[in-house]
């Protein structure tokens, strides 16, 4: 942990914020922390509400999301990992934000993840969008500076932030951060 993400964590955990449930179970988010997750797709003008049920996500509402967030350029669907939604339920809690979710990428296809790699080097050949790992989003409500030091703060998976392109990348594999 660099001093950043030291004095980041100490400040929320003095403000009462850092109370977050376990990642590895959906169940553990308490009714009062729940909340429907709104989002727009940046790429296809697609709007989605996900409602939570006991803190999970339905079949119905799983097979919803992983359309929602197929890859845009080639229309495949693969199943999108529910821990992603784990992880903006709880930064959305902690920014106390009501805001829209803004996907800039959800799911991509080896295809599409090759394609980006030849023209942007700065995608991962083994990029964990290609398993439905990873999201790139901001939230309408919040700077996505804060978005990033929230995640960071968190310490699940990984969190890449694009200052320039205003948006950032949250990922269900080990924490990182770039």
């Amino acid at each position: 942990m660099n001093r950043r993400q030291f004095l980041l964590t100490s400040a929320l955990t003095s403000m009462g914020w850092f109370t977050i449930p376990p990642f590895n179970s959906w169940g553990m988010v308490s009714e009062k922390q729940k909340h429907p997750l709104s989002f727009f797709h940046t790429h296809t003008g697609e709007s989605l509400e996900i409602p939570l049920s006991k803190g999970r996500l339905l079949p119905s509402v799983q097979r919803e999301l992983n359309m929602f967030l197929r890859d845009f350029r080639t229309g495949d669907i693969h199943p999108i990992d529910p821990a992603l939604m784990n992880i903006l339920s709880n930064i959305q809690r902690l920014a106390r934000s009501r805001g829209t979710i803004e996907v800039i990428s959800g799911y991509r296809s080896k295809k599409t993840n090759q394609a980006l790699g030849r023209k942007n080097h700065g995608v991962a050949k083994k990029s964990l969008h290609m398993k439905g790992q990873a999201i790139d989003i901001r939230i309408t409500d919040v700077p996505t500076r804060k978005v990033r030091d929230i995640a960071t703060a968190i310490g699940f998976g990984g969190v890449g932030y694009y200052p320039k392109s205003d948006f950032v990348h949250l990922d269900t594999g080990q924490f990182r951060t770039w």
